[in-house]
């Protein structure tokens, strides 16, 4: 037997909820995984302040005293056809490397199931990577779909730089500086008249007025509660620095988007985070003048990334294209989206949750921006 192997077999794991004095070693634990930092004060935005949970919802595992695995849930307030559900997103799961391949994965998870399994929470929904998918297929996940994303590459070289340490950064490799600009000038000059549309640009989230919009959409299929509660949270990330526009004709609001833009070091990312009303089909000339304008006040950052939810069109009208195609299909992935219900109803108020054509979701229903 291997001094590895020995070490194996006489650690002992303790699988429990977390604690208020777990959050410096979460925070150390967390480092150590991803290799970069995160704060006290994202901590609490995440999951100490969320409004949907009276609790911090965070399963850990620990050897000897010391933290070594944790398996964390973004709590979002959804709308299942009308009615109010709570979900529950898996997050930032880490293992130290130590303490890998040894079921901890799959035990943080089963004791979630396990404890909430007589509580509200009505589904979980993620978006796990390539490496995390099949875990969640064995523990009774389903694949809902692959979502595209939607990039403008805007400053290919300064993300060719990164292309090791961030994700989002590797698709800019394959593309020449030239070949972009050309691109980004075409669709730049194609913006469209806003004609009877006003945009105005607020440098905070205007959570009523988002909310009112929001109010007006049809209640059908799954998506999160767009209410004035949700905007005054979701936002607060200090990872990213926020800004919204609202389409207005003849006076009133009609359209709002928030745009978030990365904060640290690496290349500048800025994310359509979120959209109201989401379209199901066309876009409005509300929505293609909040797109266009939110490019062109952003023109100095590295990427710019849309949700699938945007009509193709409208995204390539305003410089995105889909990771789904080349070039950029050739150094990314599509968005893989899962879903697992709590009770084993996958029928919910008379909406199949597994079905992607109930699906509508923008950024803001991640956890990462």
């Amino acid at each position: 037997m291997s001094q590895s192997e020995a070490h194996e077999n006489e650690t002992e794991y303790t699988i429990r909820a977390f604690r208020a004095a777990d959050v410096d070693d979460f925070l150390g634990l967390f480092s150590e995984t991803f290799g970069s930092e995160r704060s006290r004060r994202w901590f609490a935005w995440k999951y100490e302040d969320n409004p949907y949970v009276d609790h911090v919802p965070i399963f850990v595992a620990e050897a000897d005293g010391t933290l070594v695995g944790a398996r964390p849930f973004f709590a979002l307030d959804m709308s299942v056809g009308g009615e109010r559900r709570l979900a529950l997103q898996p997050a930032d799961t880490m293992v130290h490397p130590d303490h890998r391949r040894r079921g901890l994965f799959t035990r943080m998870t089963e004791t979630a199931i396990d404890e909430y399994g007589d509580a509200e929470p009505s589904f979980f929904f993620n978006f796990p990577n390539e490496n995390s998918s099949s875990g969640y297929l064995n523990l009774g996940w389903r694949k809902v779909t692959e979502q595209p994303t939607y990039y403008r590459i805007q400053n290919p070289s300064e993300l060719a730089r990164h292309r090791d340490s961030d994700a989002l950064a590797s698709v800019g490799g394959a593309v020449l500086d030239p070949l972009v600009s050309g691109y980004n000038r075409l669709s730049n000059a194609h913006a469209p008249s806003e004609g009877g549309v006003t945009v105005t640009r607020h440098e905070s989230v205007p959570a009523a007025t988002m909310a009112a919009i929001a109010s007006g959409t049809p209640e059908r299929g799954v998506h999160v509660r767009r209410d004035e509660r949700f905007y005054d949270w979701r936002f607060g990330n200090p990872n990213w620095e926020y800004v919204a526009y609202v389409a207005r004709e003849a006076g009133e609001p009609v359209a709002g988007i928030v745009v978030g833009t990365s904060v640290g070091s690496g290349p500048t990312t800025t994310k359509v985070t979120d959209v109201v009303p989401v379209p199901r089909e066309s876009a409005s000339d509300g929505l293609e003048a909040l797109l266009h304008r939110a490019v062109g006040d952003h023109a100095d950052s590295d990427l710019l990334a849309a949700p699938a939810a945007l009509p193709a069109s409208s995204a390539r009208r305003a410089g995105f294209r889909a990771d789904d195609r080349p070039p950029i299909s050739y150094v990314s992935s599509r968005t893989t989206h899962v879903v697992r219900p709590f009770d084993g109803e996958w029928v919910q108020n008379g909406v199949d949750i597994a079905d992607e054509e109930n699906w509508r979701f923008t950024f803001s229903e991640q956890d990462t921006s």
